[in-house]
C-alpha cells in the first residue's frame, strides 16, 4: 500500500478543523492547566496558565498529525455531528428495570442512563484515580487563533 504524502497545507488543514478543545485546571494554581483535544487520545499539553497551554497545543496537534500520518493511523473527525440526542430501544423489562433504579437514585431516567454512559466510557470530568478535575470546553479549534500560533525556531 503506498503512503500518502501529507503537505504543510494538509497538516494545518486538518488542525484548523473544529475539534474541541478542553481546558482542564488544578486544584491549586501551582498544579497548573492542562489542555488537550477531545477526539484525539493523547494530545495534550501543559503550561501555568490557560494561555500558555492553549498556545503550546497548536504545536502538540501539529505533532500530533504528522505521527498518526506517518504511521498511517486515522485521524478522527471533529465531534461535530453529535447532537447529545440518541434514540434507544430496550425490552421492557430493561426499561422497567432502568426506571426503578432511577427512582430509587431520586433522578429522571434520562439523568440516570446518561450519568451510567459516562461512568462506564470514562466521562470527561474524571482523570486517572477518579479525582474530579474542572473542566471547561475551551471551544473549536478553527484557525490559529484558538491553538496559538507555530513559532519558528530560534
Amino acid at each position: 500500500m503506498a503512503k500518502v504524502k501529507r503537505t504543510k497545507r494538509d497538516v494545518e488543514e486538518i488542525v484548523n478543523r473544529p475539534y474541541t478543545i478542553e481546558v482542564v485546571y488544578g486544584e491549586t494554581p501551582d498544579e497548573g492547566v492542562l489542555a488537550r483535544v477531545a477526539e484525539w487520545p493523547g494530545c495534550m499539553t501543559a503550561g501555568d496558565t490557560r494561555e500558555e497551554a492553549l498556545t503550546r497545543l497548536g504545536d502538540a496537534m501539529r505533532d500530533w498529525v504528522k505521527g498518526r500520518i506517518e504511521k498511517g493511523l486515522e485521524i478522527p473527525e471533529p465531534m461535530t455531528d453529535y447532537g447529545g440526542k440518541v434514540v434507544v430501544q430496550m425490552p421492557r423489562s430493561l426499561h422497567r428495570d432502568v426506571m426503578h433504579r432511577a427512582e430509587h437514585e431520586g433522578v429522571s431516567m434520562n439523568q440516570w442512563i446518561s450519568t451510567t454512559l459516562a461512568r462506564a466510557v470514562g466521562g470527561h470530568s474524571k482523570i486517572a484515580g477518579g479525582e474530579p478535575r474542572h473542566v471547561h470546553r475551551a471551544g473549536r479549534a478553527q484557525g490559529r487563533s484558538k491553538v496559538g500560533p507555530r513559532r519558528a525556531a530560534s
